[in-house]
């Protein structure tokens, strides 16, 4: 990362950035403040995999900079694409660097 998202609120929408992605979470970094344990909604622009949708969980927050989230509702296909990116991400982080 960072990866671009969306952050969605019924009809309210917010572009947010995406930190430490993993499978089962990530660290949103936004402006707008979430309550521990509230449920939010997420749009992840994955570079090679496109735009998926995830249900999440605020764990914590750090007021100013953003939130945690863990992830509670991610359909087959979408986790299938986030397990695809990230494994393209760790791969190319181990390779030795040239130059």
């Amino acid at each position: 990362g960072p990866f671009s998202g969306t952050l969605r609120a019924g009809k309210w929408h917010a572009p947010v950035r995406i930190l430490d992605l993993s499978e089962g979470g990530c660290f949103v970094n936004s402006m707008q403040e979430q309550q521990e344990g509230r449920e939010v909604e997420l749009e992840i622009n994955l570079p090679e995999e496109g735009q998926i949708s995830v249900t999440g969980l605020t764990l914590y927050s750090r007021p100013g900079f953003g939130f945690a989230a863990r992830f509670t509702s991610v359909s087959p296909e979408a986790m299938e694409r986030l397990v695809r990116e990230l494994d393209r991400l760790r791969k190319r982080a181990s390779e030795p660097r040239q130059g």
